[in-house]
């Protein structure tokens, strides 16, 4: 099973069970008793207190952050998170005396980094098995915090004698929580790469037909109107800085995109002449709507290639951007040839399929592509963009 598959099972599942927990102990409002029942609660409680965190990555800075919500939930006078390579953040609970321990903790580094390379949690004893002077710990609980079935890090609690099976139990499900959200940080980042190398392709798929017959355009007018040919010029060059320059942001604001779009047409127009007609209908309240980068010049370029192109005579294409509400909504339409046939977008693999790949993953599947048309009587793509969307912003 692909891991983010396994993850999102994982994440749906532990949901279940909670819920589960909440109805039973809804039923027997008196059940947190036993120390078994107070560690699930611990764990669910820093559930929503380290899920964010854990989110940004494992480092230093995180880790401070995490045990300062950890340790009064470990069971521990103390805890710890270390990489494969080295201690993170060490944190001692209010009022144990632990924090002395802090001075013993690079002697500890060599035996704590040897446990968790077995991927399995187990003790190991602080001090030599000796006792430490002045530091009440004798024993370190060390839960491995496991990824694609290797210890990328460590949990570790310490505590002041022999840990009860309860205590092993905490801290094995509280690494076991960590690592979760380890799992989902490292699925956001593969996702955001996914969208980057999308993007890139989108920019890819600039065709050398379009290049060639842009210049050989250009090329015409250096002879019949040489202030043409140095405007189209100038134009094909800002037009192939964007292109081909690698992808600065996600997102950009629809005037930004819209400005891109009226440059490609701008040279498509003088290659066609009278042939290509353009309309744009924008209401202004929808030019600083977020939206993602390269979403309405593909579309236009595919009107362009495969409706106005193919069509005998003249042909237009129609750019509307309407604000309704909390949604900006987007049209392409041309009177060019269209299609009969059905398009599947999950699987196409051109760039109709990577948008709408790229608007399911930003926005959810109701704001993907919807596409009409019919042979010989044009085609018109819509898509609904959130106008305020957390997190959709242009860097």
């Amino acid at each position: 099973m692909p891991w983010p598959v396994a993850v999102a099972l994982e994440v749906g599942l532990t949901a279940l069970a909670t819920l589960a927990l909440a109805r039973h102990f809804r039923r027997r409002p008196y059940a947190f008793n036993t120390v078994e029942e107070r560690a699930t609660l611990r764990t669910l409680a820093l559930a929503t207190q380290a899920v964010s965190t854990l989110r940004q990555g494992l480092s230093a800075k995180t880790a401070g952050r995490v045990l300062r919500s950890l340790v009064p939930q470990s069971a521990g006078m103390a805890a710890a998170l270390y990489d494969s390579r080295q201690l993170l953040g060490f944190q001692a609970a209010a009022g144990s005396r632990a924090e002395v321990h802090a001075k013993h903790l690079p002697g500890d580094t060599g035996q704590i980094l040897a446990s968790l390379l077995s991927g399995r949690t187990q003790l190991v004893r602080l001090h030599g098995g000796e006792p430490g002077g002045d530091c009440p710990l004798r024993v370190a609980v060390v839960a491995p915090l496991v990824l694609d079935d290797h210890p990328v890090a460590g949990l570790v609690t310490f505590h002041g004698g022999e840990p009860t099976p309860a205590q092993l139990r905490i801290t094995s499900d509280l690494a076991e929580l960590l690592a979760t959200q380890l799992r989902l940080q490292r699925a956001d980042q593969q996702q955001a790469a996914l969208v980057r190398s999308e993007l890139r392709a989108l920019r890819a798929q600039i065709s050398p037909h379009f290049i060639y017959n842009t210049l050989a355009t250009i090329a015409s007018f250096v002879r019949t109107d040489p202030e043409r040919a140095r405007e189209l010029l100038t134009e094909f060059a800002d037009f192939s800085r964007r292109a081909f320059s690698g992808p600065t942001s996600e997102f950009t604001t629809l005037a930004d995109e819209l400005v891109y779009v009226n440059q490609y047409l701008t040279l498509e127009q003088a290659r066609f002449g009278t042939r290509l007609t353009v309309r744009y209908h924008i209401e202004p309240e929808v030019l600083s709507t977020m939206v993602p980068t390269l979403l309405v010049q593909p579309l236009v370029e595919n009107a362009v290639k495969h409706g106005i192109e193919k069509r005998r005579g003249n042909g237009t294409i129609v750019i509307e951007a309407d604000d309704q509400d909390d949604e900006c909504l987007i049209t392409v339409r041309d009177d060019g040839e269209g299609f009969s046939a059905p398009l599947d977008l999950g699987e196409h693999p051109g760039a109709l399929g990577n948008i709408n790949r790229r608007l399911n993953h930003i926005f959810g599947p109701a704001h993907g592509l919807e596409i009409e048309s019919a042979a010989g009587a044009g085609t018109v793509v819509r898509v609904r963009i959130p106008k305020y969307r957390p997190g959709v912003k242009a860097s």
